[in-house]
């Protein structure tokens, strides 16, 4: 079996403080103790594979097993028999096969950041982006906390375990559309905020053409629903996070369902709630789509304000 070539410890010590982050999410959940332990257990294996990675990568750029050895206080010739190449390559393989096992838990770290290249999204700021999945855990857990429902009385409700309750809400497990649905309405929300995260959570395509305030509608939702996965910053801190490219009252306009800016402050606002623009084009594409279709295509019924591209006006 060929070694498996680095860098490859700084993606484990990613998903390291992921579930951290869970355990500490966990604790002030006060989750039962089963739960926490449960987690404590996961950060130690990962914590294994760290350590491999972390001496693998070593030896790629050269280490020698007596350094080492000295890093990690132990004999060389139990660093090299612990740590070999060989024996590196089956624990990541067997690492990433109990990641595929469970095709309902989210596959890894993401890139700290998403650009939307194509398009250009201004602003350097923002929150650190997340997978889709774990945005919709992220939304599902700010409803949760808002409801001031515990745990144990969201599972009783939905008739699942508190354990099957808690990796949903922390992003071990992907919900079906149902269960989102369900927990939406029990937090006293509007499923169609989470509808875009859950799609791009299990890989979905987007929608066909609808009707222009449906489509509106489905825009704002999903631009809501981003916002409670970014823990509900305020249009103030938008305004920073986005380094201006959107002003607070466009934020706040946007959030309000007010207005559909144009697609630059669009992809601005959803760079800086940590989403990935490309999720959001299609909807707004769609709004653009049926507002040539509108004898009055920036007050479609009295929606919204629509911001027409120059190009059409």
């Amino acid at each position: 079996m060929a070694a498996v070539q680095g860098p490859l410890a700084s993606g484990v010590a990613a998903e390291v403080r992921r579930l951290a982050q869970q355990l500490v999410d966990s604790e002030m959940r006060q989750e039962e103790l089963g739960t926490l332990l449960e987690r404590a257990e996961a950060i130690r294996r990962e914590l294994e594979i760290y350590t491999a990675a972390a001496v693998q990568d070593a030896r790629h750029r050269g280490e020698k097993w007596d350094s080492v050895a000295r890093a990690a206080h132990v004999a060389a010739e139990t660093a090299r028999a612990r740590w070999g190449p060989e024996r590196v390559a089956r624990m990541m393989g067997l690492h990433a096969n109990e990641k595929r096992a469970a095709p309902t838990r989210w596959r890894g770290p993401q890139p700290a950041r998403f650009v939307d290249v194509e398009d250009g999204a201004p602003g350097d700021g923002g929150v650190d982006a997340l997978s889709p999945a774990v945005q919709l855990a992220s939304a599902l857990t700010h409803l949760q906390a808002a409801s001031g429902m515990t745990i144990r009385e969201v599972a009783e409700s939905a008739m699942l375990s508190s354990s099957f309750i808690s990796r949903v809400l922390s992003g071990d497990r992907l919900p079906t559309w149902d269960l989102v649905c369900s927990l939406a309405r029990m937090f006293g929300s509007d499923p169609a905020e989470l509808r875009v995260l859950f799609e791009s959570a299990h890989g979905l395509t987007a929608p066909g053409r609808q009707p222009v305030t449906d489509a509106i509608a489905q825009l704002h939702a999903a631009v809501r629903g981003l916002h409670r996965a970014a823990k509900t910053p305020t249009a103030e801190r938008i305004e920073q996070l986005s380094a201006r490219a959107v002003s607070a009252l466009a934020a706040r306009r946007v959030l309000s369902g007010i207005d559909v800016p144009e697609w630059e402050v669009l992809a601005a606002l959803v760079n800086a709630l940590g989403g990935r623009p490309l999720d959001f084009k299609p909807l707004w594409e769609a709004v653009h789509y049926t507002f040539l279709m509108c004898d009055d295509p920036r007050s479609p019924e009295g929606t919204a304000f629509i911001a027409v591209p120059e190009e059409h006006l």
